[in-house]
């Protein structure tokens, strides 16, 4: 297999940080999207799936979602994933990069607020009913007519929208999985906080006791705290994020079992082999024969 591809920005002619794409079918019709591929990826920038009408799947780091009308689908930089989509299909993707939608804050933590991004432990898909839906669509229609107005304050308008957008995404998100009890207990921003701590540093840092310390708690109020608002122990959503990572290197890239335990910060291969097996039922070479087979048929 060849290693999976990462994408950059689509380019356009104006070198547009924010895109809207219209999709009918199952291809896109546009000559400055930078990929067709039947075959999963990631980017480096963040993409909004939104699905009108018609079916497909959708593979998203390796759990598969079968695409249903009203909904919409959202992905980090660095996920793995691929649409299938049928003749029928109808909807739009809307890109963009970190720096655009934080420019006016400088602020990148804004997007790692948002409850449906840069959080492999939630699915990152919402469903919605017709009237919820209608009114996210209508400001895809306003952001498709400024982009063809293009007018003086054009990035900032576009901004705006996208902010407005993803706002309400997000407080249709928090209605949909009942969290609102979550998001007022005191230790919800501390399990907010531990989480994108991980996905930044996970694969120099494996222990509770470093978390805890940037968080100034004890391993043990840590653990405590992250599993009454996710359901699981601190120390057990970093062996995910880690285990999801090693899934990656094992597909989508060539490396052996000893350079991906290296790439994760083990000194010791048999141990992260061991521990991979114990998380996934199978040996690290046994996951990689086994989803190859299954994208070679």
């Amino acid at each position: 297999m060849e290693p999976i591809k990462t994408y950059e920005m689509p380019r356009t002619p104006e070198k547009q940080a924010f895109q809207l794409y219209e999709v009918q079918g199952k291809t896109i019709a546009n000559p400055h999207y930078p990929h067709e591929t039947d075959r999963p990826h990631r980017h480096k920038y963040y993409e909004v799936c939104v699905f009108v009408t018609g079916a497909g799947k959708h593979e998203i780091d390796f759990n598969t979602h079968q695409i249903q009308p009203n909904s919409i689908h959202f992905l980090s930089p660095g996920q793995v994933h691929l649409i299938s989509r049928e003749e029928d299909y109808h909807g739009y993707l809307m890109v963009f990069s970190k720096e655009f939608y934080s420019l006016d804050t400088f602020h990148e933590d804004l997007l790692f607020q948002l409850a449906f991004f840069n959080n492999p432990h939630r699915v990152p898909i919402l469903n919605l009913d017709a009237g919820n839906f209608g009114e996210l669509l209508d400001l895809i229609g306003l952001m498709g007519r400024e982009l063809q107005q293009k007018g003086a304050y054009h990035n900032g308008i576009l901004r705006s929208y996208l902010q407005v957008f993803l706002l309400k995404c997000q407080q249709h998100y928090v209605d949909f999985f009942a969290e609102k009890q979550k998001m007022g207990d005191p230790h919800y921003a501390l399990a907010q906080q531990f989480q994108t701590l991980v996905e930044q540093q996970f694969k120099r840092q494996h222990l509770v006791q470093y978390y805890a310390d940037h968080l100034a708690l004890s391993p043990a109020l840590l653990n405590k705290y992250v599993k009454k608002i996710t359901g699981t122990t601190a120390g057990d959503l970093i062996i995910e994020r880690l285990i999801l990572q090693a899934k990656r290197y094992l597909i989508y890239t060539d490396l052996t079992n000893k350079e991906i335990a290296y790439q994760l910060n083990y000194a010791d291969p048999s141990y992260f082999s061991r521990i991979f097996k114990k998380k996934t039922g199978l040996s690290p070479s046994e996951f990689r024969q086994a989803e190859n087979e299954k994208y070679q048929k």
